[in-house]
């Protein structure tokens, strides 16, 4: 049963939102947010929180609590435009729910949604859940035991859902293919949609030069080990504060390469292709500037 969030309390509205971060990539899953993340911790102006994925508003509101989020962002500097970015805040089976507790307890949030074409995003986002899942399940399986893999390439349906609690002018929406063309002109309406001051050329020629990250054919998947590791709330501060070579000798030990077939079946892609047709040249007519 999902649990109704109360409207923040117009009283308090400073301490519900003191210490948290004033703007966050929701989505999509598998469209660039890792690198666009990456990317903005190069501005001096932004604070990124370092691991990028908190998931605080899917699967920690209940357990963790709001002094625990609060506490992920202690170390932003002041005057930093703080930030997080979680992509699955987006997916089709919780946007509803993550997006009413952003809302409620950050109503003046600035959100950025970034899509790719919704075919190819499916076979990466499938690559993606078996990663998150260790266990490994045919692509045609997959589909049907987490529909939510399909389901969150219906960006109409699921930009209705985050129109529901934030005004259009608090949403941007970014095209992967436009990000890939143009990263200098990506960069820049990020900064004007955030209020950030134009950063110099030398520092969007540094954003410009982010490598992609979280590329399909490097997606590993956490051995036992690291995965009830990742279970302890001291996990993402251990981590930050080990030395980074510490961290990649570890993934090579705790991680394993997925090795599956993570194409769709031609008579599959076809079927995709005409199912989100008119909704994707739609959201593009609607969203692409």
């Amino acid at each position: 049963m999902t649990k109704v969030v109360p409207p923040p309390d117009p009283t308090n509205l400073s301490r519900a939102g003191a210490g948290l971060p004033q703007a966050l990539v929701i989505g999509a899953p598998k469209a660039g947010t890792t690198t666009l993340c990456a990317t903005l911790m190069r501005h001096p102006g932004i604070w990124m929180y370092p691991r990028k994925e908190t998931h605080f508003f899917n699967d920690h509101y209940d357990t963790r609590g709001l002094e625990w989020y609060r506490g992920l962002f202690a170390d932003a500097p002041p005057g930093a435009l703080v930030m997080e970015g979680t992509p699955d805040y987006a997916m089709s089976h919780c946007v509803d729910k993550t997006m009413a507790r952003i809302a409620a307890h950050i109503p003046q949030a600035r959100l950025i949604f970034m899509v790719r074409d919704p075919v190819d995003r499916i076979e990466s986002h499938y690559v993606q859940m078996v990663s998150n899942h260790r266990t490994i399940v045919p692509l045609q399986k997959a589909l049907k035991r987490w529909p939510e893999i399909i389901g969150s390439s219906d960006y109409p349906a699921l930009m209705a859902t985050v129109h529901r609690y934030f005004p259009p002018e608090q949403v941007l929406v970014l095209f992967l293919d436009d990000y890939i063309v143009d990263r200098t002109a990506v960069h820049r309406r990020v900064l004007t949609f955030l209020e950030l001051e134009d950063a110099t050329q030398d520092v969007l020629d540094a954003m410009a030069a982010q490598p992609a990250l979280h590329r399909r054919k490097d997606q590993a998947m956490d051995r036992p080990l690291l995965s009830w590791l990742r279970q302890s709330r001291n996990f993402d501060r251990i981590n930050m504060a080990l030395p980074r070579f510490v961290v990649r000798g570890g993934k090579r030990l705790l991680r394993r390469k997925i090795d599956v077939a993570s194409t769709l079946a031609p008579q599959d892609r076809a079927r995709l292709t005409a199912q989100f047709a008119a909704s994707w040249a739609k959201f593009q007519n609607d969203f692409r500037h």
